[in-house]
């Protein structure tokens, strides 16, 4: 089976994230903006497209710093700046009537808060908030290979 490529964004609003609050059927989650490389586009694009669709921000992707390899996917993780746009604009597919995918709020979650929130993939979310203690916002001088299972 091919496994999913997409990428991510984190992006920092002074000691926040932007992120997707979900819920969906029982489930109650945060996610990082991003999604589904399409064809012939660059993980840079990806990350891009997707910011915009979901939160209506325009980003500049600065660093890829993680990648996370589970048994379904390949996630690229970017540190992003926020470049213009207003935020919670988002018109992607997940905001359109009658799609019946559960509820997408664009958030800011304080990083402090991340280990008591449902933030995927948990492993990230995780390696996140360690480097931030550790580098503030820029998280690695590398990128970090994180390995997960997605049930």
């Amino acid at each position: 089976m091919e496994k999913r490529i997409s990428s991510r964004a984190i992006i920092f609003v002074d000691d926040k994230i932007i992120s997707m609050y979900r819920e969906n059927f029982d489930r109650k989650y945060y996610t990082f903006p991003g999604g589904k490389q399409e064809e012939g586009e660059t993980e840079e694009e990806c990350v891009k497209r997707e910011v915009f669709e979901e939160f209506g921000i325009v980003v500049k992707p600065i660093k890829k710093v993680y990648v996370y390899e589970s048994n379904k996917s390949i996630e690229n993780f970017y540190v992003c700046v926020w470049e213009s746009g207003e935020f919670g604009s988002g018109k992607g597919e997940e905001f359109q009537p009658n799609q019946n995918k559960g509820v997408y709020k664009p958030v800011e979650i304080e990083i402090s808060k991340i280990p008591n929130l449902q933030l995927m993939p948990p492993e990230v979310a995780t390696q996140l908030v360690i480097d931030f203690v550790k580098n503030g916002k820029e998280l690695t001088n590398k990128v970090k290979k994180i390995y997960g299972e997605i049930k």
